[in-house]
């Protein structure tokens, strides 16, 4: 995973947003369009399993691999220009992006978790260290005193509030810059089919949640 620093979510909320809806994009004929699109070249809406169940072929081999080539190049080429330029690693970024968001600017670790795509464990030493950083704070819920809140501090306030336009530019110029308006909404449909349930497993809770790619966490 390396490449030279491009720059890469808005704010984390912003991720979860419809692409276009903040622009008026009219999302109903983006979706049409992205649908003509797609019949035109004569590819089905969902794949057929292939007879082969050993073997993948070409155009299956090309989309997954694709997926984690991507991924794994992008977020690598984000954290390095987010940690050179501001200092917080991306993971870090997007823990206090969130905070930054947040009603009253906290929330509850549980919910920082499954966010940013963490373990409990894992959330728990990133935010750690944000602590130490002097980025956020820990303080008691008062609707439950055994559980405990993060709280964005003045000193990640100014942190993120710098951050934000590095973290929103790099995402647009290693990602969403070369999609066209309805690859945007292609890929939005394609998300939210495999959210839905196309892995799902049995979390600790024992709420069933989709499968989800790891995002590197360095504290």
């Amino acid at each position: 995973m390396s490449s030279e620093p491009a720059r890469l979510p808005d704010s984390t909320r912003a991720l979860h947003t419809p692409i276009g809806a903040s622009r008026g994009d009219n999302l109903g004929e983006l979706r049409t369009t992205a649908v003509r699109d797609r019949d035109s070249v004569g590819v089905s809406p969902v794949n057929t399993p292939s007879s082969h169940a050993d073997s993948f072929t070409p155009q299956e081999l090309a989309a997954w691999r694709g997926l984690r080539e991507v991924h794994a190049r992008v977020i690598h080429q984000l954290d390095g220009q987010m940690q050179a330029v501001h200092g917080p690693t991306l993971s870090q970024c997007e823990v206090l992006i969130l905070l930054y968001d947040a009603p009253g600017q906290r929330m509850r670790m549980t919910e920082i978790a499954d966010a940013v795509l963490l373990s409990r464990s894992a959330c728990t030493r990133l935010v750690d260290r944000l602590e130490t950083l002097g980025y956020v704070t820990r303080r008691a819920a008062s609707d439950d005193r055994r559980g405990l809140y993060t709280q964005l501090t003045d000193t990640g306030w100014h942190v993120i509030t710098r951050a934000q336009a590095t973290y929103r530019e790099g995402v647009r110029a290693a990602f969403l810059n070369r999609l066209r308006a309805t690859d945007l909404v292609a890929l939005g449909d394609i998300w939210a089919r495999i959210r839905a349930g196309a892995f799902p497993s049995i979390g600790r809770t024992g709420r069933t949640e989709p499968h989800r790619l790891p995002i590197p966490a360095r504290a």
